[in-house]
């Protein structure tokens, strides 16, 4: 593969989650705007959804790989030293590994709080 299909794949990667990561918020925005959640149940219950939850995780992951071909682009055009390129590469991708595994974690306790909570 050539630079520069290697460059409109960071392209492309970035517009579409980009795309994703705006339509959820719309989403999310429009649902709490006319719906709100009265309390911690009906809010556990939202986040309890497989759609919801299926849906916030895409978005965390949208998120990640928006942040990181950004992230990664910066560091390529600014950072000349290969070694610390490389190693502020490193840190951010496992911070955004670890918020990512985080998130989903929450998400799945939520799921299942809800579920203890719905039977």
């Amino acid at each position: 593969m050539t630079r520069a299909a290697q460059g409109l794949r960071a392209w492309l990667l970035q517009r579409f989650t980009a795309l994703y990561l705006a339509a959820f918020l719309v989403y999310a925005v429009a649902r709490l705007l006319l719906t709100p959640p009265a309390g911690y149940d009906q809010w556990l219950a939202w986040m309890g959804q497989p759609l919801t939850g299926v849906a916030l995780t895409l978005f965390v992951a949208a998120l990640a790989l928006h942040a990181w071909v950004g992230i990664r682009d910066v560091l390529i055009d600014y950072v000349h030293a290969v070694w610390l390129r490389l190693s502020l590469m490193a840190v951010v991708a496992l911070l955004l590994l670890g918020s990512g595994l985080w998130v989903t974690r929450a998400l799945l306790l939520a799921a299942m709080r809800a579920a203890q909570v719905g039977a």
